[in-house]
Order: structure tokens, then C-alpha cells, then sequence
């Protein structure tokens, strides 16, 4: 599940995602509350670019999520890193049906965003019944 959006929280759904597809897992994801936000078309393609405003913590964090998004920033500049969304595409063609993301109906109404709002590795719209379906006696991570 994930529910946060923030650029680094990004990061470990990519990691963990390709991790496991890597190892033959099946990988379901619902995009719930920011998490949601962060995949709207207008929003997912900007975040390895954007500045200290795209990620969202505590003050105390501040000097390390500086030093990340320059790092991100300068990796992919250089091409030593993909944009999440592109390695999000790049793991959807690789692994086809093994990797769903859905999008919460709650969350969608909610936040204002329609299907046709989010980038196109979101498969559908479907509910917490739905994904709890899939993910049943499989391992559950909330980011």
C-alpha cells in the first residue's frame, strides 16, 4: 500500500518492487491518499527533479532529504538513474501481470482525480477489498 508520495518513499516502492518481481514475486500495489497525488500525470514524470517542496518531512530531516534529492537530481541527470516513472515502465513491460497498481475509488474521489488524471502504469481503480483479494497470505508493506 502506499500512501505517502514523497520522492523518497518512491524510492523504496521502485526498490522493493523490482526486488521482488526479480525473485518471482507477484507485486500489487494501491495507491492510496498522497500516494495517489504522486501518480496524477502532471505530477509522477517531475518528481526526480523537483526541489525540497516535492518531498514531504520533518524539519529535523532536512539537511538528508537535501543531500538525496541532489544526488537523485544529479543520477539522473547523468543517466546513472532512471526517473521513477520510468523504471515503473520499464518493470511493467518486464513483468507484465505480475506487477498491478491500483488506484483507491475512496482516495480518487476524495482527492479529485480521475483515471484518465493518472500516468498509464496505473492498471485501474479498485477498492481495499480488491487489493487485500490479491495480496491475501502474501506480505503486506505500507509506504
Amino acid at each position: 500500500m502506499f500512501a505517502s508520495g514523497a520522492v523518497n518513499r518512491i524510492c523504496c516502492l521502485v526498490v522493493y518492487s523490482a526486488a521482488a518481481l526479480a525473485s518471482g514475486y507477484r507485486v500489487t500495489v494501491h495507491l492510496v491518499n498522497e500516494g495517489l497525488v504522486a501518480f496524477k500525470k502532471d505530477v509522477l514524470p517531475k518528481l526526480n527533479t523537483g526541489d525540497l517542496e516535492t518531498a514531504i518531512h520533518p524539519p529535523m530531516y532536512t539537511p538528508y532529504v537535501e543531500t538525496y534529492i541532489k544526488n537523485l537530481k544529479d543520477a539522473v541527470a547523468k543517466g546513472a538513474l532512471k526517473t521513477w516513472y520510468d523504471f515503473l515502465k520499464d518493470l511493467k513491460s518486464q513483468y507484465g501481470d505480475r506487477l498491478k497498481i491500483y488506484a483507491c475509488p475512496l482516495a480518487s474521489q476524495l482527492y479529485g482525480i480521475s483515471k484518465d488524471q493518472l500516468v498509464d502504469v496505473v492498471d485501474d481503480v479498485r477498492g481495499a477489498e480488491y487489493f487485500l483479494e490479491e495480496v491475501y497470505g502474501g506480505v503486506v508493506m505500507y509506504l
